[in-house]
């Protein structure tokens, strides 16, 4: 009978053993599981990741075009403007509000497409599918806010300044999209005669 209390009491202190060993791996667990909650906890989980997207999704790319040559009458009868405009715009965002789907100015028709195509990226220079469709209007808008003005108002650095913000906000409401993606406005060639 002692062989049987002597392996009783082996089996006896094995089990208490491998207890042991399950105790310690369950709080392994629980302090690696926790060691890796705590800091997405505290950084506020899968918020973080979302707020990157954001920032992702609003990268500007700035592109500039020419908007043309413009020649008119001021608002005084003797004096003229001449004056070449660029215009500088955010293409992703013109992307992103048309779905950047619009073909060039002619839809890529005709044989072989040729500058038409291209899926809505304009050429180097150029204004996007959508700018083209609106240029009369963005023409118009130039036009309507340069007659407007008199030779002594264009004269100061000041009232060119004011000019070019006038032109923004124009040439944007010609655009007709939700979100102005035109952020600048340039003279190449100013001259008042």
């Amino acid at each position: 009978m002692s062989a049987k209390k002597e392996e009783a009491a082996e089996g006896g202190e094995a089990k208490p053993k491998s207890k042991k060993k399950l105790i310690f791996i369950v709080v392994g667990l629980v302090v690696l599981i926790a060691g890796a909650g705590v800091p997405m906890f505290l950084m506020g989980g899968g918020k973080e990741a979302e707020v990157v997207e954001e920032e992702h999704e609003e990268v500007k790319r700035l592109e500039s075009a020419e908007l043309g040559v413009f020649v008119v009458n001021l608002s005084e009868t003797s004096a003229f403007l001449k004056t070449k405009i660029m215009i500088e715009y955010d293409a992703a965002l013109v992307e992103k509000q048309t779905g950047g789907l619009e073909g060039g100015a002619d839809g890529g028709k005709g044989h072989g497409g040729g500058a038409g195509g291209g899926g809505g990226v304009p050429k180097p220079g150029g204004m996007p599918p959508h700018f083209l469709k609106r240029e009369s209007q963005m023409k118009d808008a130039v036009i309507r806010v340069l007659s407007s003005k008199r030779a002594d108002d264009l004269l100061t650095v000041e009232g060119k300044e004011r000019l070019k913000d006038e032109l923004l906000e124009g040439i944007n409401e010609a655009v007709g999209l939700e979100e102005p993606p035109v952020v600048g406005v340039f003279f190449a060639e100013f001259i008042i005669q």
